[in-house]
């Protein structure tokens, strides 16, 4: 029932996400249909009020803060979906919710994904230290979900198809902090895994290259994925 709501209060919230950087962190939108962002706010002003399911509901209003949003054709229909991240401070584990909103013909927009666990929180026992919600991206049809680390990034791919959005795509950057740059890209639609050290302090260290196949099958969904929990091979750190 949830799925066929059409949430017209988000349109006018939508409209005004026109500017780049979650965080504050400016992001370059390069060729993405639009990667969108404000600095956070509180659900008072964005969105204009909470999906219908968490309005409904006693107590304080959970993801009370607009973090980012971004816009872009996700299912192929050729109307602008939007992408939006609230964060929720009123609880100690400080979660992040990521919804995925279809926009449609006449001009509404209708709930087609929620996940509360795609983004790590910022409290409690799911807490990482240094890592945080850099933005989000859509770009040729894809959702990309950034995430900075300590001294790096990491990137989570989600391709709509199946009638849900799966992971597709997963890549790290990473310095371990003694002079090595640990690389990780996977391509989960192929099963390709490449993984690489090598020494960037000009020293003369230990280097590793992996190249393999890793398929996964069915492919994680984003509703459910927990990122560092979901692990198909154990050096995999998705």
């Amino acid at each position: 029932m949830k799925q066929n709501i059409a949430l017209v209060v988000w349109l006018p919230a939508i409209c005004l996400m026109i500017v780049t950087g979650c965080h504050s962190r400016p992001q370059s939108t390069g060729t993405n249909d639009t990667a969108q962002t404000t600095s956070p706010e509180t659900a008072d002003t964005v969105p204009a009020a909470p999906p219908p399911d968490i309005a409904a509901t006693d107590g304080p209003v959970r993801y009370n803060v607009f973090m980012c949003a971004a816009t872009g054709d996700l299912n192929k229909d050729n109307i602008s979906d939007s992408v939006v991240v609230m964060h929720d401070t009123t609880s100690a584990e400080k979660p992040y919710r990521l919804q995925v909103l279809f926009g449609r013909p006449d001009g509404q927009y209708q709930l087609a994904a929620t996940s509360e666990t795609a983004i790590l929180p910022d409290g409690g026992a799911g807490a990482h230290d240094a890592i945080n919600l850099d933005s989000v991206l859509v770009s040729k049809g894809v959702l990309t979900v950034r995430i900075s680390l300590l001294r790096g990034m990491a990137e989570y791919l989600y391709r709509y198809q199946n009638q849900r959005f799966e992971l597709i795509g997963y890549s790290r950057n990473e310095s371990d902090g003694q002079g090595m740059l640990v690389s990780e890209q996977y391509n989960l639609s192929t099963g390709r895994y490449i993984r690489s050290t090598e020494a960037y302090d000009g020293e003369d260290r230990p280097t590793a290259h992996t190249d393999t196949i890793i398929p996964i099958r069915p492919l994680p969904v984003m509703d459910t994925l927990v990122p560092f929990e979901t692990y198909h091979a154990k050096y995999i750190l998705f």
